[in-house]
């Protein structure tokens, strides 16, 4: 049972798959979260749909691989081109010339992307916990070979596809503890695990999970100056998935607003929703 049911669901034809989407609310301008990639479905914004619905139209829509889009067989069929076409796709599909793009992790990166390269249809941006190419990754999550086989796998040697193959459930309850350093997270790491378990690990495989835009930094930087929308960078300062850093980089390049949660995780959305649900609404009006 949800707080609040869609008003209108569809699906959009891509060719390879095809991608579910829900619309929520009757408000301008229209607001599009966008879920970071496969690992989660999009009620992964669920605390965030009832109470921007009030103000704004919401539009959410399922990754490839997870909840009811489909999933690719080939690593090509996650390509990130493919994926930002996808967001295109579906706001076209709802009939949104213009709306505010918010994302998490890799989904904050396609929302940078696409401001960049469609600057008329962007009224503006959120980056939560940004996945780009803008500073070093943690040292953990680059530590050990993904592609290597060990004899035991602890702490983060479990992001190894062979560990995720042997045991993906595992991977999935250690990877979102990770993600909710904050206490009494319980119920949202249970939800997180739930909709990883949607998909396969063999998909995740395929999906990879680099920041997205394959290029240097310089380039990654190219485009973020490229940005001329409003530009709101929320971080976690213990996200232990992307360098917080890498927000403060993202709100300088782009001369946008950013805001730290002090003690706060990868996936604030879910932990700390009131405070992130005003900062929204707030921004949404202000671009609007």
């Amino acid at each position: 049972m949800r707080v609040l049911e869609p008003r209108e669901t569809g699906y959009v034809d891509r060719g390879d798959v095809s991608i579910h989407y829900e619309v929520y609310g009757d408000g301008s301008p229209t607001v599009y979260l966008l879920m970071p990639d496969t690992i989660v479905e999009s009620r992964g914004w669920k605390a965030q749909v009832p109470f921007l619905a009030r103000h704004f139209r919401v539009v959410v829509s399922d990754p490839r691989g997870n909840g009811g889009s489909g999933t690719p067989p080939t690593r090509d069929g996650f390509d990130d081109r493919l994926m930002i076409g996808d967001a295109w796709a579906v706001l076209d599909a709802v009939g949104a010339e213009q709306a505010v793009l918010v994302g998490l992790c890799t989904g904050a990166g396609y929302a940078v992307l696409m401001a960049a390269e469609r600057p008329e249809r962007v009224l503006g941006v959120c980056a939560i916990n940004p996945g780009l190419q803008l500073g070093a990754p943690l040292p953990h999550k680059v530590a050990f070979d993904f592609d290597a086989p060990r004899e035991r796998y602890e702490g983060w040697q479990k992001m190894n596809r062979h560990y995720w193959l042997q045991d993906w459930p595992d991977f999935a309850r250690f990877f979102f503890t990770e993600m909710f350093p904050e206490p009494h997270s319980t119920k949202q790491r249970e939800d997180c695990v739930g909709w990883a378990l949607q998909t396969t690990p063999e998909a995740m495989i395929l999906a990879g999970y680099s920041p997205p835009y394959p290029g240097d930094e310089a380039k990654t930087v190219a485009i973020a100056e490229a940005v001329r929308c409003a530009v709101l960078v929320i971080t976690g300062s213990l996200d232990r998935c992307q360098n917080p850093q890498r927000g403060r980089r993202l709100a300088e390049i782009t001369r946008g607003e950013h805001v730290v949660i002090d003690g706060g995780g990868h996936l604030p959305q879910a932990r700390d929703p009131v405070r992130v649900n005003l900062l929204l609404r707030d921004f949404v009006r202000r671009v609007a």
